[in-house]
């Protein structure tokens, strides 16, 4: 299916006639000095958002961003969207189903002019989403902030039960999708040196040694493992890359038990269906506003990200205790594992002695 403009908003791309101006901006390894010259055309590439998040841009108010959104319909991508609205930036809102964006957009404290949404299924083909994204880029002229948002729970069950056909579908949709997406912004990026890249993954990443969550955390640690190699290749491009490690979000994130039933598995689904019982009945889960609302404070250098150097995206962004404390325990098995077996994995080079 090809992409719809569903037209809200202002069509054109927004032309900035600045004076000569010298930006200085962060990179990942270094302070660099660019100075972009109005020759009576639109300037390009535009500021890089790091230089807003280290103020020191010269004579010139903080710049506005361009954030591109996939899954911005609900969840964790509209809660996003609702509050990069309200910091009052502009966002492109893609969805598959894009009229179910309609309630934010009747809704009277959304500013209009701000939201500009479009269809797109992350699984279509690499020349509908790349058409997409030239709509997107065209519509204000840049986007400095891709959101690789969109994805599908895909259910819970033993893995042999859930089969390789819908253990596929999971990865085509999670990861196949976030490269999808994300190649499609790449040559706009690496042209204007400048951009930020969000990827979600998921703490299920690091917690899943427990029946039912094994294709969702197969996709999420690929997407984990491609946004940490992403971030390198990206960076002398001055282009930033962070994997969003989301906790548990009161997201509406449906785990519903999938699969063919193998009798051998039937005591391990009655007690999957016993913890997936339990999620509804956790204490305190997180916000996804506030969650998000952590999001804009990184990528923008402000809020709770204020302390932090500026410009600088940490490699994982951890959201939420249950979250970090997962990492950490992970972390820390790691090394026990590590310590335990060091034995049998080290002195193997050929100029080591051998032990048969």
């Amino acid at each position: 299916m090809g992409a719809k403009e569903f037209g809200y908003g202002r069509r054109g791309g927004v032309k900035c006639l600045l004076p000569e101006t010298q930006i200085i901006y962060d990179t990942p390894d270094a302070l660099q000095a660019h100075t972009y010259i109005n020759r009576g055309r639109p300037i390009s590439p535009f500021p890089c958002p790091s230089l807003i998040n280290s103020g020191k841009e010269l004579g010139m108010a903080k710049q506005e961003l361009v954030w591109f959104v996939t899954g911005a319909s609900k969840g964790l991508g509209l809660a996003l969207t609702k509050r990069i609205l309200a910091r009052g930036d502009r966002v492109v809102a893609t969805a598959r189903n894009p009229r179910a964006l309609e309630p934010l957009l009747a809704d009277p404290a959304t500013d209009r002019t701000r939201i500009f949404v479009l269809e797109l299924d992350v699984t279509s083909p690499a020349e509908t989403v790349r058409d997409t994204v030239s709509k997107a880029v065209e519509h204000w002229g840049r986007v400095d902030v891709l959101v690789n948002n969109a994805g599908m729970g895909g259910g819970v069950g033993p893995s042999e039960e859930q089969g390789v056909e819908h253990m596929m579908e999971v990865m085509r949709t999670n990861y196949m999708g976030t490269l999808n997406v994300t190649h499609a912004f790449l040559p706009h990026m690496r042209e204007r040196r400048s951009g930020t890249i969000l990827l979600f993954g998921s703490r299920t990443a690091y917690r899943n040694e427990f029946v039912g969550p094994s294709a969702y955390a197969a996709s999420k640690a690929a997407v984990h493992a491609y946004g940490e190699t992403l971030r390198a290749e990206l960076a002398p491009f001055n282009v930033r890359v962070s994997v969003v490690v989301p906790g548990y979000f009161d997201s509406g994130l449906a785990l519903p038990l999938v699969g063919t039933p193998i009798a051998d598995y039937d005591a391990a689904r009655e007690e999957l269906k016993k913890r997936v019982a339990m999620r509804d009945r956790l204490p305190n889960p997180g916000d996804p506003e506030k969650g998000m609302e952590a999001i804009v404070d990184v990528v923008r250098g402000e809020g709770r990200a204020a302390s932090h150097a500026p410009g600088v995206l940490p490699t994982w962004l951890f959201l939420g205790g249950d979250c970090l404390g997962d990492v950490k325990a992970r972390a820390e098995k790691l090394t026990q594992v590590v310590d335990a077996w060091k034995d049998v994995g080290s002195g193997l080079g050929k100029e080591d002695p051998a032990w048969f």
